[in-house]
C-alpha cells in the first residue's frame, strides 16, 4: 500500500513537465558562460534544487486547487492535470500541505544560499515572486487562471527561468540577460495555449477564464502561431544588429526558432477546432517549441559562435 501511494505521489508530481523547464533554465546558465561567468557547481546544485521543489510543489498545488474543475477533464499526459487526485482523493490533504511544506522549503533554501553564496537579498525576493505565481496561479483568492490572467505567469516564467540561471553564475541581472530572455517568454506563453486548447470545454465547465476558453482554438493557434513568429523574428533582429554575435551562434538559433514556425503554421492552414482534431497538432507545436529550445541549448554547448 505505501508502495502505491509513492507512485501515486511521483505520478502528481508530473516529473516529466518539471525536468521540461530544464533546457531554459540551461540556455541562462550558457548564456552567462558564454558571456563571461565562471562555472560554479556549487551555485548551480543549489539553484537547480531550488527549482525542482518550486516545480513540485506547484504541481502539486495545482492539482489541489483544480479538483473541482479537473473532475471535467480527461488526462493527455501534457494537459489535464495528473488525475491523481480524481482517482485518490485521500490524498487531497497531502497535495495541499506537501505544496505548501515544499514552497516553503525552497524559500529557506533560497535564504541559505543567498547567505552563504553572499548573493543580493532580492534573490530572495526574485524566488518569493515564482512562489507568488505558482501559488496563486490556481489557488485563492487570486486564482489567477481562473480570472483570465492566467496565461501571464508563463510568460514570466520563460523569462525567469533563464534570468535565474544566469543569477546563479553572475549574481546579478542584467540588461543583456533580459534582452536575451525575452523570446524565451514567447516560448513559455506558448506552452501554456497548446496545453489549454484540449481542455477547452472542461476548462469552460470548471470556471476557468483563459485565452482558449474566452477566443476559442482556432484564435489561440493564430497566436501560437504569431508568438513562434515573433521569437523567430526577434532572433533576425538579434542577428541584424550583430548583437553578441561573436559568442552566441545566432544563424543557428534563428533557424532553430523557425521549426515551430512551420508546425504553427501548418495547424493555421488545417484550422482544427474540434477537440479530437486539435488536440494532436497541440501536441505537435508543443513539441515543436520545446524541440527548438532544447536544440538552441545544444547549440550554445557545442557551437563556438
Amino acid at each position: 500500500m505505501r508502495f502505491f501511494y509513492l507512485v501515486q505521489i511521483v505520478k502528481l508530481a508530473r516529473l516529466p513537465i518539471v525536468f521540461a523547464v530544464i533546457p531554459t533554465f540551461l540556455v541562462g546558465v550558457l548564456f552567462a558562460l558564454k558571456t563571461g561567468a565562471l562555472f560554479s557547481l556549487h551555485h548551480l546544485v543549489w539553484g537547480f534544487g531550488i527549482l525542482f521543489l518550486i516545480e513540485i510543489a506547484a504541481s502539486f498545488a495545482n492539482d489541489y486547487f483544480d479538483y473541482p474543475s479537473d473532475k471535467y477533464n480527461k488526462q493527455f499526459g501534457f494537459s489535464g492535470g495528473s488525475g491523481v487526485l480524481l482517482q485518490n482523493p485521500e490524498l487531497l490533504p497531502f497535495a495541499k500541505w506537501g505544496s505548501v511544506g515544499l514552497f516553503l522549503l525552497a524559500i529557506i533554501c533560497t535564504i541559505v544560499f543567498t547567505w552563504v553564496a553572499a548573493f543580493p537579498l532580492w534573490t530572495i525576493g526574485y524566488i518569493l515572486v515564482a512562489v507568488f505565481f505558482c501559488w496563486f496561479y490556481t489557488a485563492p483568492p487570486l486564482r489567477l487562471v481562473y480570472r483570465g490572467l492566467g496565461e501571464l505567469p508563463h510568460l514570466l516564467a520563460g523569462i525567469m527561468f533563464p534570468g535565474w540561471g544566469y543569477l546563479l553564475l553572475t549574481g546579478t541581472l542584467t540588461v543583456e540577460l533580459l534582452i536575451f530572455a525575452i523570446p524565451f517568454g514567447f516560448l513559455g506563453l506558448t506552452v501554456i495555449l497548446n496545453f489549454e486548447i484540449p481542455d477547452r470545454e472542461a476548462d469552460m465547465q470548471g470556471g476557468k477564464r483563459n485565452l482558449v476558453v474566452s477566443k476559442g482554438r482556432l484564435f489561440s493557434f493564430i497566436i501560437i502561431f504569431i508568438l513562434y513568429l515573433s521569437t523567430f523574428l526577434y532572433f533576425l533582429a538579434l542577428l541584424g544588429f550583430r548583437w553578441y554575435d561573436e559568442v552566441l551562434p545566432l544563424w543557428v538559433m534563428l533557424f532553430l526558432a523557425f521549426i515551430p514556425v512551420l508546425f504553427s503554421g501548418y495547424t493555421m492552414v488545417k484550422k482544427p477546432v474540434q477537440r479530437e482534431t486539435a488536440t494532436p497538432y497541440a501536441i505537435r507545436n508543443a513539441v515543436a517549441g520545446f524541440l527548438a529550445t532544447f536544440l538552441i541549448l545544444l547549440s550554445l554547448i557545442v557551437l563556438p559562435t
